[in-house]
């Protein structure tokens, strides 16, 4: 065998050795433990994207998040009406993202240097997850300090609700000095690599005041960076 030859079949083996690798390892699922500190990434993620965005407003001290995981359960509703709803609700339909035109393509790889588009299996996950209701896991970081709050823990209501209640509760800005609103975070849909994920966030900052949200993230340089944010609903 030729020195050239050698080459080429060191070269074809290395990468068949390389896509069975990629075929092992991308078929395996996760473990729970990996997929909840992995979690605990994205919210970091997208707490830093909050922050510093939509809702940086001048003057915020402390942060405040639901103690419950967002879902999109009811109890009138089977497994697989969630799923559908979940999927209709936030425009997962073949895998595409509002805003999914050749030329949005083409700016988002030049300009930042990704595809945005949705893998299947990335969505299933998702759709599995958030139909799960759960507490909010409490373990990820946060530059503010943050406290997490049920319906019944602290007793509040926002200032712009009318009537308001004479309970004795105070506003929510006299119990959270500090914070815009309340926080919440459905569980996140991982593709099976944990380099991809979608979480859906909701907002509430008073009987009028609020906002949802769909972010798509993904894993770069093991780094979470939000790839895509969309306003699901606004009151």
């Amino acid at each position: 065998m030729s020195p050239r030859q050698r080459i080429a079949t060191g070269a074809l083996f290395s990468i068949a050795i390389s896509i069975l690798c990629y075929l092992y390892f991308s078929g395996r699922r996760p473990d729970e433990k990996t997929v909840s500190a992995t979690e605990d990434q994205v919210y970091e993620a997208v707490v830093h994207d909050m922050v510093g965005t939509a809702h940086g407003q001048p003057g915020i001290s402390q942060l405040v998040f639901a103690g419950k995981v967002l879902t999109f359960s009811s109890p009138q509703a089977d497994l697989n009406s969630c799923k559908e709803n979940v999927r209709r609700q936030l425009v997962l339909e073949n895998s595409k993202l509002p805003y999914d035109s050749l030329i949005d393509k083409v700016y988002g790889l030049i300009a930042h240097g990704y595809d945005d588009s949705i893998r299947a299996d990335t969505i299933q996950s998702f759709l599995d997850r958030s139909c799960t209701a759960g507490r909010l896991s409490q373990t990820f970081h946060t530059d503010l300090p943050r406290t997490f709050v049920t319906e019944d823990s602290v007793p509040f209501h926002f200032r712009d609700l009318q009537p308001i209640k004479d309970d004795g509760a105070k506003s929510f800005d006299e119990v959270f000095p500090g914070a815009s609103g309340v926080i919440s975070f459905s569980h996140v849909g991982f593709d099976s690599t944990l380099h991809e994920a979608i979480v859906a966030t909701s907002f509430a900052c008073g009987g009028l005041c609020g906002t949802g949200s769909r972010y798509v993230l993904k894993k770069r340089s093991g780094r979470w960076e939000v790839v895509n944010k969309w306003i699901v609903w606004v009151s």
